[in-house]
Formats: C-alpha cells, structure tokens, sequence
C-alpha cells in the first residue's frame, strides 16, 4: 500500500473515531483489514497529519497515551 492510501485509510479510521483512538488502536484496526505498512511509515504519517493540521493529538491522562482526533 502506498503511502497515499495507508494516509487515507488513517484518516478514515479517525473519522470513524471521533471520541479519539491511540495510535496502537489504529494501528491493530490496519492490521485487522490486512494492510501491509512499515511502522515507521505509519509514525511519519500520523506526525503529518498532526503538522498538517488535519487531525489532533491529545493527552489522554487515564490511559496515559495520546488519542488522535479530528
């Protein structure tokens, strides 16, 4: 997959997600559709995202991860 796609699949997954997922969250949805992706990859894109604006990350205190949110 490229990393077009796997950006929009993310994107997606967030979208579905408005209460806000954690990154290990996305990251086993991916894996459960049978996407391929490198790890890094994956880190690069969500950090762009967030630069981009286009989604935010926040701390979640309890869980003590940071959810990614529209």
């Amino acid at each position: 997959m490229g990393k077009e796609d796997l950006k929009a699949e993310i994107l997606k997954i967030i979208e579905e997600n408005r209460q806000g997922i954690t990154s290990t969250q996305i990251r086993d949805i991916l894996m459960e559709k049978g996407i391929q992706f490198n790890m890094v990859e994956f880190r690069e894109i969500l950090a762009d995202l967030v630069r981009e604006g286009k989604i935010k990350k926040e701390p979640d205190y309890e869980k003590k991860k940071f959810l990614f949110k529209i």
